[in-house]
């Protein structure tokens, strides 16, 4: 299993300081991706022609002064912010959309297109919080399960490391929900050797090399925790953890809502579960 780089980096853009801040780390990826970057502000009425020049000519100016000399297509539609970042993207595309927002150019607040997006976009998702740090870790998270929606993930973070030349560590929380009817309670020794064992065969079978960290602890906590000391924190959309018992459905949107550091949620390649 190989990861691709993105065809495009599309980001949502309203104006205010999170689009901004997201912005700025789209274009990052797109450098580093060496992928088109395309800027997409949605407002609820088509403006007038003359408005609407005005407008576009306003909006360049603003998405320039972030980019720089990264010169990106900038597109303004009318139409529902979500929607239209949804179906502006491929399979193969990365979106990209802050964590919270509401400016005054698309009268919305980003962090619903945010949450939308993450279950409606037919490509990866990364979130990015207002106040993303500049300061590196030199280091970027991946999530594993057992699944393939994290091992597809985890190629997808192997690639994110290489291009930065940062360390990839792969975080795996062992976790048993008492359900109050078992015969047999595995101790934490137990869980941990069990996901020893689990992340040792996600690494062989995906042929990524990886430092590891198997933590006895909920997923939503080691995980958040976890990306208080990296970059980048890269999960499956979907997946079931055995250990667990639960969705890392639940645990990605969990840590794309309150991880420190921007998250991307990969989707699991055409034909994988």
């Amino acid at each position: 299993m190989t990861s691709q780089r993105y065809h495009r980096v599309i980001v949502g853009y309203d104006g205010s300081p999170a689009a901004e801040t997201a912005l700025a780390w789209a274009a990052r990826e797109a450098r580093l991706h060496r992928a088109p970057l395309v800027t997409l502000t949605a407002v609820r009425e088509r403006p007038e022609e003359p408005a609407a020049t005005d407008l576009l000519v306003s909006l360049r100016r603003s998405v320039a002064a972030v980019t720089g000399d990264h010169v990106p297509d900038v597109r303004c539609v009318p139409g529902s912010p979500a929607a239209e970042l949804v179906a502006a993207c491929t399979p193969a595309d990365l979106l990209v959309v802050g964590r919270e927002g509401g400016g005054a150019l698309a009268g919305v607040l980003l962090g619903s297109v945010s949450r939308a997006c993450l279950h409606q976009a037919p490509c990866s998702v990364a979130v990015v919080p207002a106040g993303e740090r500049r300061s590196r870790h030199d280091r970027v998270i991946a999530a594993v399960d057992g699944s393939a929606a994290s091992r597809h993930a985890l190629c997808r973070a192997a690639d994110e490391a290489r291009l930065r030349g940062a360390e990839l560590r792969v975080v795996h929380a062992v976790y048993w929900d008492h359900l109050g009817v078992e015969l047999i309670t595995p101790t934490p020794e137990e869980l941990v050797s069990w996901g020893e064992r689990l992340v040792a065969a996600e690494l062989a079978e995906t042929g990524v090399h990886a430092a590891t960290e198997i933590v006895h602890g909920h997923p939503k906590r080691i995980l958040v925790q976890a990306a208080g000391n990296a970059d980048l924190l890269v999960l499956g959309h979907r997946g079931r953890n055995p250990l667990a018992g639960l969705l890392l459905g639940s645990t990605s949107e969990h840590c794309a809502r309150h991880a420190p550091c921007p998250v991307i949620v990969v989707r699991p390649a055409q034909g994988e579960g």
